[in-house]
């Protein structure tokens, strides 16, 4: 077996990555219920805009739903289920839901959370952290090497796996 997956016939036994699109775009009736659903769960207050409000939300949603890509018929079918109720009575049907079909309210609010919370707007005005390399300075590597904190590691020896 080699390093190289093109050369590989073998599956490689690593994890495996996020898909880049849905098993199929969401239709227009299906972005429509997700809307109302994401407006149902996160409705405006203050200054903080609905779930649907944020900018390029068909395209967070589709990508947010690409990582749930195994999740994605389950997603469809409560969709089209969701898609008769009125506005009015979403937040009802909702939480008739989550008591009925836990896992199927857990993966549909993840979905919207996810899109939600990672918009950058809302990173902006939540000032969410966003994944960055924080190296230390030359003084402070040189102070916590001098701590001891490799010490175990230096006492245990050597450790390696060969692989043929």
């Amino acid at each position: 077996m080699t390093n190289n997956p093109k050369v590989s016939s073998e599956k490689r036994l690593s994890v495996s990555r996020p898909s880049a699109a849905p098993p199929r775009p969401f239709t227009e009736i299906e972005l429509q219920t997700l809307r109302t659903v994401a407006n149902t769960l996160i409705p405006p207050q203050d200054n903080f805009r609905s779930g649907s409000a944020v900018s390029n939300f068909d395209q967070l949603i589709t990508k947010a739903a690409a990582i749930l890509d195994k999740y994605f018929e389950l997603l469809t079918n409560v969709l089209e289920e969701l898609r008769v109720t009125p506005e009015t009575e979403m937040w009802d049907r909702l939480k008739r839901l989550e008591a009925e079909d836990g896992e199927t309210f857990y993966v549909l609010s993840t979905l919207i959370v996810g899109t939600y919370i990672y918009s950058d707007e809302i990173k902006s005005e939540l000032n969410y952290p966003t994944p960055h390399r924080n190296p230390p300075g030359l003084f402070d590597a040189a102070d916590e090497l001098s701590s001891g904190i490799l010490d175990p590691v230096i006492e245990r020896g050597l450790i390696y796996r060969a692989v043929e």
